[in-house]
């Protein structure tokens, strides 16, 4: 039998009833989508505790994304339902993950049967550096679809997520990513010696030498006199001879 209470403000709380009428022991941690929830014995709450981002996914995950009825962990269509979110995108989510099984042989004898015949399963990487070295069948491919879901824990699965698209995890609790900042390039520019020994040297400026008249005048004026007096000397043996 199962009866329904209204405990407080957080919601409704299921509580299990036995057939003796007496309520079973019941879980003393709730949770939902926003919160964890913690209960004495009498179904009184203690403590309320939000959840991270990344928990609040997990449960959105749980509750809301929905795969086609009999889908288990791999299947020939994409049994995913539910659209992915504008986050999921981003983080390289996908609605499945594609895998090539194959089957060939490596020729034909001329009795008609084959030979080297070989089965493998690829996944898209190899799928791709397989078909560059091989003519493909592809009647003979099957195409098997996996889950993009965690294997493990949802720390890890946005991790890899954020690895493979090359973020930088700013806070994997708080599903915060950015692109990885490139790293500033500082050009070391070495001194040429040459140029810094040129550069050392102080070249001054040679000013012109200002000379004035007069003195200039002043220095030559006795090869002046002795010039005058050597004409006066030849006009006057000049007029002696005449």
């Amino acid at each position: 039998m199962v009866s329904y209470t209204q405990l407080d403000q957080h919601g409704i709380k299921q509580v299990l009833v036995s057939s003796s009428g007496r309520p079973k022991a019941q879980s003393l941690q709730q949770e939902d989508a926003d919160f964890y929830y913690e209960y004495d014995s009498r179904g009184r709450l203690k403590s309320k505790k939000p959840k991270r981002p990344i928990d609040k996914h997990a449960d959105w995950y749980k509750n809301n994304v929905k795969y086609a009825k009999g889908a288990g962990a791999k299947s020939f269509t994409c049994q995913r339902i539910t659209p992915l979110t504008p986050f999921e995108s981003a983080m390289g989510v996908r609605s499945c993950i594609p895998e090539y099984r194959y089957h060939w042989c490596a020729g034909t004898h001329r009795d008609g049967y084959t030979y080297g015949c070989q089965e493998r399963t690829f996944n898209e990487k190899d799928w791709e550096i397989f078909k560059q070295t091989h003519t493909i069948d592809y009647g003979a491919v099957e195409i098997i679809y996996s889950m993009d879901k965690p294997s493990g824990t949802w720390e890890q699965y946005f991790t890899d997520k954020a690895n493979k698209l090359n973020l930088e995890i700013v806070s994997i609790a708080n599903l915060e990513f950015r692109e990885k900042q490139k790293p500033a390039v500082v050009e070391k520019t070495r001194p040429n010696p040459k140029e810094e020994s040129i550069a050392s040297v102080k070249i001054e400026e040679v000013k012109p030498v200002e000379v004035e008249p007069i003195k200039e005048a002043v220095k030559y004026s006795p090869l002046m006199i002795a010039g005058v007096i050597a004409v006066v000397v030849i006009l006057l043996l000049k007029r002696r001879r005449a």
